[in-house]
């Protein structure tokens, strides 16, 4: 199994900027990249933050333009994102009981899950009760394969005190319920825009850089502001019996050295 991981665009209406940037621009550019080196891909997971604030002309650009990509799309929204307007724009997106942005996939190397952790018109994550219920079902009900979970929100710290202050809200309750399954192999998020390993409690877990602005690591290296211009980077995974290999790919200015 071999599958893309991107994350973060933060997309406004087709030709305005966010922080100097062009956020339709940057992942037209990542799209393309994927497209010429990794159209052998399997599919390609998109973890939230698909707009910067819940846009419909955004949404309506991004379900055009992923109708001429060539791989099969799985989206989950973000803190800022929109959930109707995603729906709107995706109509067949999953969608669980109750209403929420969270299904299943099966593949041959196990059961990938997506979850929904928005909460609202604010940047900390939610995985209230409803939605921790349908979690525990599909975990029961994948037995003993391996699974791998997506979502927007980490449910636990990673020294960016900007970032741990919005993460997901009541972590223990959420950690209790992936408890009750021996083999989560892989958490992949968002939320963070930076490339960064987790282990935690023994499930490796990453996050990437969004596509177009980042968090800097020490805020102090950038001035103080909250936001920085560094590489955007999509996640190349692929699945081999016991191993998972994650290569980051920087798709902007790629230049080969001067070997002279």
């Amino acid at each position: 199994m071999k599958f893309i991981h991107i994350t973060d665009f933060h997309l406004v209406a087709p030709g305005e900027t966010l922080w100097g940037l062009d956020p339709t621009a940057r992942l037209e550019q990542c799209l393309g990249d994927i497209t010429k080196w990794h159209a052998d891909a399997d599919f390609c997971v998109m973890t939230g933050d698909l707009t910067n604030a819940g846009d419909v002309s955004a949404y309506g650009w991004l379900a055009n333009r992923l109708g001429a990509f060539p791989l099969k799309c799985f989206v989950i929204p973000g803190n800022h994102d929109e959930r109707s307007a995603l729906i709107e724009a995706f109509p067949h997106v999953g969608r669980d009981p109750n209403g929420y942005i969270q299904y299943s996939h099966e593949t041959p190397e196990g059961v990938l899950l997506f979850l929904d952790t928005l909460k609202g018109p604010v940047s900390e994550g939610a995985y209230c009760a409803e939605r921790r219920a349908w979690l525990s079902d599909q975990l029961a009900a994948a037995k003993d394969r391996p699974v791998w979970i997506f979502m927007h929100h980490p449910h636990f710290d990673l020294g960016i005190p900007y970032m741990d202050r919005i993460k997901l809200e009541e972590p223990d309750a959420f950690a209790d319920v992936l408890a009750a399954h021996g083999d989560i192999r892989h958490i992949f998020f968002g939320h963070v825009h930076r490339a960064a390993y987790i282990n935690w409690r023994g499930i490796p877990c990453t996050c990437l850089p969004g596509t177009n602005h980042q968090v800097p690591l020490m805020r102090e290296s950038v001035g103080g502001t909250p936001y920085s211009v560094e590489p955007p980077m999509y996640g190349v995974v692929t699945v081999t019996g016991e191993q998972t290999t994650i290569h980051f790919e920087a798709c902007l200015d790629r230049t080969a050295a001067d070997m002279s």
